[in-house]
């Protein structure tokens, strides 16, 4: 399975209320949205602001089991979508054998959290990238144009999506330092 390495491009909230996580490769010619819970994203956008919690929030706490166990989180996929929904999987090295990696099922929310907090790759299946995500493409004077009319008006609501979006302020008191 060919796989394409990607990174976070940022939170966002779409129309509904609805946060969102947009992976995009290096080249930024693809961009995949994710929808997510809240506390999921809220768990993302803290590591990616590098706030600490005072206490370890559920990421934090796996990453820390992780780590005593002598775990080792050495990449997350995204393998893939069906019915609107994304499947992943943690690919665990156990001790300090590298053939001995063990793959685990998650939620693509919280794969994408312990990947960060991990500093490891997160990997998504390029049929995934294709069939879900969006696709731009520089056109000769060198702008970036997006694939079809429907897209273009996709990634031009994701652009909006996530200028000026901080969950910090939406999710301060709801317990989450708890």
């Amino acid at each position: 399975m060919t796989m394409i390495e990607m990174v976070v491009e940022g939170i966002g909230i779409d129309p509904h209320n609805q946060p969102l996580v947009l992976l995009r490769d290096a080249e930024r010619k693809t961009f995949l949205p994710i929808w997510i819970g809240p506390s999921e994203a809220y768990s993302i956008q803290s590591e990616l602001d590098n706030r600490q919690p005072q206490r370890p929030m559920t990421h934090d706490l796996l990453d820390n089991i992780f780590r005593e166990m002598g775990m080792h989180l050495v990449k997350v996929t995204v393998n893939h979508f069906a019915d609107q929904v994304y499947y992943a999987s943690l690919h665990l090295q156990i001790g300090h054998d590298e053939d001995k990696v063990q793959e685990v099922d998650a939620r693509p929310s919280d794969a994408i959290a312990m990947a960060l907090r991990a500093h490891c790759r997160i990997l998504v299946s390029a049929t995934v990238a294709q069939s879900a995500g969006i696709q731009v493409e520089e056109t000769e004077s060198g702008e970036s144009d997006v694939e079809g009319e429907e897209q273009s008006d996709e990634i031009e609501k994701f652009v909006q999506l996530l200028e000026g979006v901080n969950l910090s302020e939406e999710s301060e008191g709801r317990g989450e330092h708890n």
